[in-house]
């Protein structure tokens, strides 16, 4: 008689959403990631309309708008959002992009060593998006990692919005890296993303060895109206940052990018506004927009 399987565990989390339950399925963490970033979009799109909006319009919006508000209410909220994402982060979040960002970093020998006996410096990171604490806890020797987010899920993670973040007015003050992984996507604003990327410039160490990391969902420069690979890294470089490591695969789920800074650029008219790059039924519309650098 064949001996009895042990019953599989279920997948726990430090934190449970407001669902209630602390074990989904795949498909049901993706379909709430997915209405989740749908309805804040939305939700963005209708706020800038209100702002502009007066009278019987004006009232039209504001239903509209506690409908949606209503609808993300109905998943669970941001707790449900990110609950969904810890649970899938290898294939959603990119959690483990971190490994991505080690391996890169061991290439370049961004890993300091010490002389003699004296202890390296550690490298200062900025983790924005954080959703566990421990991502870079095995590099802990090499880098002091900061991690931050919006809606905190740990004590060890700063609760904060990175479009507020004061700019450091020191060299001591900034970064030598900024990860920003699946970050901008989860940004409803187009123009709030192009400033995300501008403040992240601000955040690093003027000097050549500073670092940013960038992951994207796949389908952001790949099946996009108004964003291809190209004109990504054209924006990118444009703000002031120099191409250093590119990872993706057609039909993956993510893009990963290390970019080198360098002096802030004067960003092109062209990424100031929506273009038409690729039309079609099927293709969605994320794109960053950047203002003209001052």
């Amino acid at each position: 008689m064949p001996a009895k399987r042990p019953r599989k565990r279920p997948i726990s989390s430090s934190a449970s959403a407001k669902s209630g339950s602390a074990t989904i399925s795949h498909k049901v963490a993706q379909a709430t990631i997915s209405s989740y970033h749908t309805l804040l979009k939305q939700r963005s799109a209708l706020n800038r309309q209100l702002s502009k909006a007066s009278g019987s319009a004006e009232n039209d919006i504001q239903a509209r708008l506690d409908k949606i508000n209503g609808q993300l209410e109905s998943l669970g909220g941001i707790e449900a959002y990110q609950h969904a994402s810890v649970l899938g982060q290898s294939s959603q979040r990119g959690g483990d992009t971190s490994r991505v960002l080690i391996n890169w970093l061991s290439e370049l020998g961004s890993k300091p060593s010490g002389s003699g006996t004296s202890k390296p410096t550690k490298l200062k990171m900025l983790e924005i998006g954080a959703l566990t604490p421990d991502n870079y806890d095995s590099c802990s020797s090499w880098i002091e990692n900061s991690p931050m987010d919006l809606n905190s899920r740990h004590p060890d993670i700063l609760e904060q919005d990175f479009l507020q973040r004061p700019v450091p007015e020191t060299e001591e003050e900034r970064f030598d890296i900024v990860s920003c992984s699946l970050v901008l996507n989860f940004v409803g604003d187009p123009t709030d993303r192009g400033r995300m990327l501008k403040l992240c410039h601000a955040q690093l160490r003027s000097r050549p060895s500073s670092l940013l990391f960038i992951t994207l969902p796949l389908p952001c420069v790949a099946n996009s109206r108004y964003m291809t690979h190209d004109h990504f890294k054209r924006l990118v470089e444009s703000i002031g940052f120099t191409l250093v490591k590119e990872q993706w695969r057609e039909g993956g789920k993510v893009a990963c990018w290390l970019w080198r800074r360098r002096e802030e650029g004067s960003v092109p008219a062209e990424f100031g506004s929506k273009k038409l790059l690729n039309d079609g039924k099927k293709r969605n519309n994320f794109t960053i927009l950047v203002g003209e650098s001052r």
